[in-house]
């Protein structure tokens, strides 16, 4: 299983930026009866950092290095208790979150 660790900035059809927290103006609708979006300097900031991080490479690849090697030499050891209670503790999880029938 591959896990995916990067986010991925939903995508916005228009965006622009203005100064500031609530100037007090709403801005006019577009023409043609299109939406438009309009965020503040903060929010446009969070927005480039997310598409900064999501290009961000986060394998740690000297484990996968070591990880690798022990698989070749025949020395990698799985603990099967860790794996049972990870399992265990999963499943819980995905039971708490799952809806409950009315």
């Amino acid at each position: 299983m591959k896990i995916d660790k990067r986010i991925t900035p939903p995508a916005a059809s228009k965006v622009s930026s203005a100064k500031g927290k609530g100037s007090g103006k709403t801005p006019a609708p577009a023409a043609g009866g299109s939406d438009s979006l309009t965020l503040t300097e903060s929010s446009t900031r969070i927005r480039s950092l997310e598409s900064e991080l999501a290009s961000v490479d986060i394998t740690d690849t000297g484990k996968v290095e070591s990880v690798k090697a022990a698989l070749a030499s025949g020395t990698f050891a799985v603990d099967a208790e860790v794996v049972a209670d990870r399992l265990i503790d999963h499943t819980k999880e995905a039971l708490r979150k799952r809806p409950r029938k009315k």
